[in-house]
């Protein structure tokens, strides 16, 4: 993680986590994991490994129990473990023992062999159904198949010009719920406000405007991926043989299949009434809405075409876009208040021009000009991942990469992953890495042999992987970037903001130099701190 990126003291990490048990599962914590650990750590310490002589990262000297002690190691320590074996092993392949599986770290010279090969060969979609245990948490492969992938990369992206409208609409009657007056200088808790924010305006593409504003759906819809976070988090520290026990009595496993009836008792009436308009009206085509709903409709076939099915996958679109895009938005609020003075003024100048050029109407070549705002976020995100690793693959067949020497064989079920987060840390990609340089991006585009199209938000590649790269990358990064630009957009035109003297995040009493707030570790994943208040004040009409 780059240098602004901190993990929070172990100790508030473990609270935190602990915190969102409920007492039989704290029971099974403190007495269960110790002895399951201890005897399957014991044997595995001494067959783990692939037969490659690939180095394991956070396996100590000790005799007793170092894999063990590495996967406890991992949960507080993940980034940095990684961090180091990157930093250690940058051209080789290394070996992070998970809390609940071991992962190869590949070396970026061998990704592009890989990204195109086909989902037969090692899937992404396997890979996050495993991470977040589909079997308990309900996030199985059906939800991230090729019908979600098709309707992400064709009408979502294909349709991103229609949908500007749409989202400033949505955005604006999502700040007036959501914010409150800030005629002077008030406290916003950021996280939790824009989650709604990002909930309403996704809801208006993902189910229509008048299901996208029903509570029912955006309570649904937000806590969904709340759940399995949390859950499946629980459920890998236990021992695998009673994880049927403790999810059975798990508090998030009974709110997950709560959210699956709640979302069947809106969506499924919708469905079978647009069904029936499709069989009663001869220009359906022409007629139909133009949202997620439909399009899940119109791919799907056989089995997968039953309401119950369409209901799953729209839950399963919603957990991918809702709490990435706030965790995103959060990160940039967070680096737009400790630095305001710098880049506020100047980022709000550019909305008011590229607007002007259109009369104040909102367009999809309005976004795609604002380009000072697309570096802002992009360098927020380079420094702020929301994990340290990308391009997360599972092997369904072993597959040997051809130009590995010695040849080096990927085995079936194995699972690998790319240092995504130290890369973009590193003095051999970017100058003053550890640096926040909002306008970084913006020059590198606009210099002398600068393209446009380069160094943007969405722009994949072997230096800039958080979107994973190649035939996978994460295909609704497009939508996700015109959403946080409308949102980022209306923030500036209407608001100003800063962190409050002496407050977290903020300077210090004797005025030294701003810093964000830390953010948030587990495992390898990195997120803003949920509890940190930014003031904001409306603007003078």
């Amino acid at each position: 993680m780059g240098l602004l990126v901190q993990s929070t003291s172990v100790a508030r990490e473990l609270w935190l986590f602990f915190a969102q048990t409920s007492i039989l599962e704290q029971v099974i914590l403190i007495f269960a994991l110790p002895s399951f650990w201890y005897l399957a750590s014991t044997v595995k310490s001494f067959i783990e490994h692939d037969g490659q002589n690939v180095p394991i990262m956070g396996k100590d000297a000790a005799i007793l129990l170092p894999i063990w002690r590495a996967r406890l190691r991992y949960i507080t320590h993940g980034v940095d473990m990684i961090h180091k074996g990157y930093r250690k092993y940058t051209d080789t392949i290394f070996q992070i023992p998970t809390v609940n599986q071991n992962l190869l770290v590949l070396p970026t010279k061998f990704v592009n062999e890989l990204k195109s090969l086909p989902e037969t060969t090692l899937s992404s979609s396997h890979a996050v159904a495993d991470y977040f245990l589909g079997s308990y948490t309900t996030l199985q492969i059906h939800l991230f198949g090729h019908i979600v992938w098709d309707v992400t990369r064709g009408q979502l992206t294909q349709n991103l010009g229609n949908h500007v409208e749409p989202l400033v609409d949505e955005s604006i009657f999502g700040f007036a719920q959501e914010m409150p007056a800030c005629e002077e200088w008030t406290p916003v808790t950021v996280h939790p406000t824009f989650l709604q924010i990002v909930g309403r305006t996704s809801a208006r593409i993902f189910v229509g405007k008048e299901l996208g504003r029903n509570g029912l759906w955006l309570e649904t819809s937000i806590d969904f991926a709340r759940c399995i976070f949390l859950g499946s988090g629980i459920l890998k520290v236990v021992p695998a043989v009673i994880r049927p026990v403790v999810a059975l009595f798990s508090p998030y496993m009974w709110r997950i299949r709560r959210h699956h009836r709640n979302a069947r008792k809106l969506l499924i009436p919708e469905i079978l009434r647009r069904r029936e308009q499709a069989a009663a009206t001869a220009d359906w085509k022409a007629k139909k809405p133009n949202d997620m709903i439909q399009w899940l409709q119109d791919l799907s076939e056989g089995a997968d075409a039953t309401p119950e099915r369409i209901v799953d996958r729209q839950l399963g679109m919603s957990f991918a876009a809702i709490h990435t895009t706030t965790n995103h938005l959060t990160n940039v609020i967070y680096d737009l208040a400790a630095r305001w003075d710098e880049y506020g003024p100047e980022l709000r100048a550019e909305v008011e021009e590229v607007l002007a050029e259109t009369d104040g109407q909102w367009k999809k070549t309005t976004l795609t000009k604002l380009s000072k705002m697309d570096s802002f976020m992009k360098e927020s995100q380079r420094l702020n991942p929301p994990s340290a690793l990308s391009f997360n693959r599972k092997m369904q067949t072993s597959y040997t990469i051809p130009s590995s020497s010695p040849p080096y064989t990927l085995a079936k079920d194995s699972y690998i992953a790319v240092a995504a987060g130290p890369i973009s840390s590193s003095e051999s990609v970017y100058e003053s890495p550890g640096m926040f340089d909002g306008f970084r991006f913006h020059r590198m585009r606009t210099a002398p042999g600068g393209s446009a199209q380069s160094h943007q938000f969405v722009t994949t590649g072997l230096e800039s992987m958080t979107f994973g790269h190649g035939k996978f990358a994460c295909p609704g990064r497009f939508f996700a970037s015109n959403e946080s630009k409308i949102i980022l957009a209306l923030l500036l035109l209407q608001y100003e903001v800063r962190f409050e003297d002496g407050e977290k995040g903020g300077p210090s009493a004797k005025g030294a130099e701003l810093t964000r707030p830390k953010n948030m570790i587990f495992a390898d994943a990195c997120f803003p701190d949920p509890d940190v208040k930014v003031l904001f004040k409306r603007r003078a009409a």
